[in-house]
């Protein structure tokens, strides 16, 4: 009792300010677990996938080529501490094959160039087919959207992301300047799980020894990837612009093959391979004839050393896999065409028909054809 005859509560104070003392120093600890634990996920990233990545040489290919040595040495990067790594970079896919392979290999180059982290779903369908590196993560929040400004064409604005927030990517994304950069490590993130490229090879030499050839190894094989079902027979899409290779185009792509490389050897992947049969039924040339998943086919296709492609995303990464000397369809897409607006053309070397474009394994990388921006 005090000199006033009031009654103070002291164990009651006492009590309340235990409280709020325990309250300050549980939600302390549980600010420091969850940013300690971020950190632990940024570092463990930064440590695996932007520090001690190596590039090593792609796995020997079955078939007695190998298109593709890549230097074994660390990643050059820019200094920058696993501290200011923190945000994440996604990307909502779509399309089929060809389209998800343009949309991962930009989501890992964009992520990359902003210095944050590329994270994929736990289902993502790529990681069934090759062996991708990247981890997924729980659901973030803070996440903006980013849309490219113009299909088929680079939008600078995906490198100068802003680093206040997560950021979820939007668009078909063809253009080879979002991971030309890293293309090595694109060529890692794309190799086929074993059991695909296993039956690949058994499929190719299946398919090579079909044809009675006396030694293998002494072909050069070009692969020969023809689209036409939609691109022919769907209206909305004939209408945007889209156009098939005809007979003239394959056939002046095979000439300039052979006077080059006279053992020449050619595989044949068509969605209407009874068409390709009835107008390229020639000696050293075979057909993909059973019914393969898509990444069967393409993994047959990137066992070759050369390629021959007509149009579609599809065809372009089995060219850009298999590595060497590519010619593509010129003329697509059709001229004056909605497609035609939006796609801005690089430059190749035009040879022989004016059909005829010829890109070696560089060229396709840095400059790309067929939807790949400018």
């Amino acid at each position: 009792m005090t000199s006033d005859g009031t009654t103070t509560m002291a164990g009651h104070n006492d009590f309340g300010r235990f409280v709020v003392l325990s309250l300050t120093f549980g939600c302390c600890s549980i600010v420091f677990y969850v940013f300690t634990q971020q950190d632990v996920i940024i570092h463990k990233f930064a440590k695996s996938y932007l520090v001690t990545i190596t590039h090593s040489s792609n796995e020997t290919q079955f078939t007695g080529k190998n298109n593709y040595k890549i230097s074994e040495k660390p990643l050059k990067l820019q200094n920058i501490s696993t501290k200011s790594i923190n945000n994440y970079v996604t990307m909502n896919f779509k399309g089929r094959l060809g389209n998800e392979i343009f949309e991962y290999a930009s989501l890992y180059g964009i992520a990359r160039h902003n210095y944050m982290i590329p994270v994929v779903g736990d289902k993502f369908r790529l990681k069934r087919i090759f062996k991708i590196s990247l981890t997924s993560v729980k659901p973030v929040a803070n996440i903006k959207r980013f849309k490219e400004a113009k299909a088929c064409a680079f939008d600078e604005k995906a490198f100068v992301l802003n680093k206040k927030y997560n950021w979820t990517l939007s668009g078909y994304l063809q253009s080879w300047k979002y991971f030309i950069d890293y293309s090595d490590d694109i060529r890692k993130e794309l190799r086929f799980q074993n059991a695909i490229q296993a039956q690949a090879v058994q499929k190719f030499n299946e398919i090579v020894k079909a044809t009675n050839v006396t030694d293998k190894n002494k072909l050069t094989y070009i692969a020969v990837h023809v689209r036409r079902g939609d691109m022919l027979h769907d209206k909305p899409t004939v209408r945007l612009g889209y156009t098939t290779a005809n007979v003239s185009y394959v056939n002046n792509a095979m000439s300039w093959f052979k006077k080059k490389y006279p053992s020449a050897f050619f595989i044949f992947a068509s969605d209407d391979i009874a068409w390709c049969k009835a107008n390229f039924n020639k000696p050293n040339t075979a057909f993909i004839t059973q019914r393969n998943s898509a990444e069967i086919d393409m993994a047959i296709l990137s066992q070759c050393n050369h390629s021959i492609i007509t149009t579609g995303t599809y065809g372009w990464w089995s060219a850009w896999l298999s590595g060497g000397q590519t010619i593509y369809y010129k003329d697509f897409p059709r001229k004056g065409s909605g497609l035609d607006r939006l796609i801005e053309r690089a430059q190749a070397q035009t040879i022989q028909k004016k059909q005829l474009l010829l890109m070696d394994g560089f060229f396709l990388q840095i400059a790309g054809f067929n939807k790949t921006g400018k």
